[in-house]
């Protein structure tokens, strides 16, 4: 048999699949293809839903709102109790090098925004608001740089700027929590109680578990002369956060200015819990013993 006879053969005896047998060059059963073209397009799907929800949860991590420890108070002629201290948006871990070259693309508003936040914890509020207003020029609407703004605005001093972005803020999202705190924190700080009293109600409407809100709240009430009121948002707020100085020092305060002494000491100690250094807490007790001769000093609302 001559070799171009030996092709012709070979070639005849091979089996071909028919085209309408074939599935990207493979002999799949047409009764199997649907399913196969379901299981590809739920990958893809996967694929991208993963790709997207790292990059968000990533950034909800690294932003995520928590207080910080209150400052040590001096004594007024007309004491008020602690405000919680702005929650600005803080990452709750230092993010790492491979966090900031792999979920924020260098030059983008998120790189900027992360970029802020850093400065922020540092105490670079120039840098923070270099930072921002970068991220705010790349992302005009993006809620978290206007609170980011407001936070950091306000630590500069410039409050009036600090409402103008968490109002901007509040604009783009309308059920962001801790803006409506945030907000209601400045303008308890100014005087106009029933203004912030909208916005803790607003907060606390939209997440009843916002302690900070509650603490507040139970500010607003103090002012008011509504202890009742105020005790039950404090108590709520510790109960939410077993690990609220705050709130446990602004009722040892209220149960001192109350005559409840037993109820101060155990407040002022569920303090001391969370933190044997925690000045006001050590100095609240000391005042328990001598409580005939010398006014309760309260924590005053921090900026």
């Amino acid at each position: 048999m001559s070799n171009k006879n030996f092709h012709k053969q070979q070639t005849e005896n091979t089996v071909r699949p028919h085209p309408e047998n074939s599935f990207f060059g493979l002999n799949i059963p047409k009764a199997f293809r649907p399913w196969l073209i379901l299981l590809i397009v739920l990958l893809a799907l996967g694929g991208t839903w993963y790709a997207t929800n790292r990059q968000n949860s990533s950034k909800a991590k690294l932003f995520s709102a928590r207080p910080s420890a209150a400052e040590v108070p001096s004594q007024t002629a007309n004491p008020a109790p602690a405000a919680v201290p702005e929650s600005a948006a803080t990452e709750e871990t230092a993010p790492s090098r491979e966090l900031e070259s792999n979920v924020f693309e260098p030059g983008s508003a998120s790189y900027y925004l992360n970029e802020a936040v850093i400065f922020y914890r540092q105490g670079k509020y120039e840098n923070a608001l270099e930072n921002l207003v970068t991220a705010q020029s790349k992302e005009p609407n993006d809620p978290e740089i206007h609170f980011n703004l407001g936070a950091t605005l306000n630590k500069l001093g410039r409050v009036n700027d600090a409402i103008e972005a968490y109002q901007r803020a509040l604009e783009l999202s309308p059920d962001y929590d801790e803006a409506h705190n945030n907000l209601g924190r400045i303008l308890m700080n100014k005087g106009e109680l029933d203004l912030a009293e909208t916005h803790f109600k607003d907060a606390l409407k939209i997440n009843p578990r916002n302690y900070n809100a509650h603490n507040n709240y139970g500010i607003i009430f103090i002012r008011r002369k509504m202890p009742a009121e105020a005790e039950k948002h404090f108590l709520e707020a510790v109960s939410i956060d077993p690990d609220y100085i705050e709130a446990y020092v602004n009722l040892g305060y209220l149960y001192t200015s109350a005559d409840r002494m037993e109820q101060a000491r155990a407040a002022f100690n569920n303090a001391l819990r969370v933190d044997p250094d925690f000045q006001p807490a050590i100095e609240g007790l000391q005042r328990l013993e001598s409580i005939g001769t010398t006014p309760p000093m309260l924590l005053r609302p921090r900026e």
